[in-house]
């Protein structure tokens, strides 16, 4: 089976959405949880926000999976105290007609996109790449959130595509500095795909070594932390981390 290889930042989580990985994604996502917002928090505090982080995760891997989607990139660790509000979903569509010239096909879709769209090269290969502003309700937000899509050709299969697409949550502007930034990472993460000629979805195994070893920075994180996460002088707990949904 054909796919691709992409390089990921530290702090990030590749998810598989195969299938056969039900099982795997529950307990990435029970993981991913205790991440966020550890058992030493309190529990009647944080009871209601695990509830929101585990139904928007579950619902993100099982839509995914609905699509076809082969895994989810999932950026875990904060950045300057701030938790990239973002995922990106990787598909490769095979099956296609072997005889379409790929270069048609990307002009179809580059005069569609109008001036959102953009012809460049990815992985040593035509690629396109779609931005738009999409609505929001169905993951129950206001804001609106900034979509790309790649459409990436593999130059030594033809019929055979990448289809990778991020999406940014904002607050509204959705051409703020700080969506432009998390925007620009994630092309950087694309820019790095080559094509292979194995399936690159990581095994359980992999996964599960990725989340302990993100475990293991944040609590060294958060021993060497004096600061908000410290408990008051009168020894009550101090401050509850923000909102991991980066709500609006």
């Amino acid at each position: 089976m054909i796919d691709f290889e992409l390089v990921l930042p530290d702090g990030w989580v590749q998810i598989p959405t195969t299938p056969d990985t039900t099982t795997l994604r529950r307990r990435v996502v029970d993981n991913v949880i205790r991440h966020h917002l550890p058992d030493s928090l309190p529990r009647d505090k944080v009871g209601p926000w695990r509830r929101m982080l585990r139904k928007e995760l579950t619902e993100a891997t099982d839509e995914a999976a609905r699509q076809g989607a082969r895994s989810v990139l999932l950026p875990l660790q904060e950045f300057s105290g701030i938790r990239l509000p973002g995922s990106m979903l990787v598909t490769v569509l095979e099956g296609g007609d072997e005889n379409e010239d790929p270069e048609q096909l990307l002009a179809s879709i580059l005069a569609d996109a109008g001036t959102e769209g953009t012809y460049l090269e990815v992985g040593g290969a035509p690629a396109v790449r779609v931005a738009s502003v999409v609505d929001s309700s169905r993951i129950r937000r206001k804001a609106p959130s900034r979509r790309v899509s790649y459409y990436v050709s593999n130059p030594d299969a033809p019929g055979v595509w990448g289809l990778l697409t991020f999406t940014v949550l904002t607050d509204g502007d959705v051409d703020a500095e700080p969506v432009q930034a998390v925007v620009l990472l994630f092309d950087m993460i694309v820019a790095t795909l080559r094509w292979a000629d194995r399936v690159d979805v990581p095994t359980e195994e992999e996964v599960l070594a990725q989340l302990a070893e993100l475990a293991q920075v944040a609590e060294a994180a958060q021993e060497s932390s004096t600061g908000s996460t410290a408990d008051g002088a009168d020894g009550s707990p101090g401050p509850l981390p923000a909102d991991p949904l980066n709500r609006t």
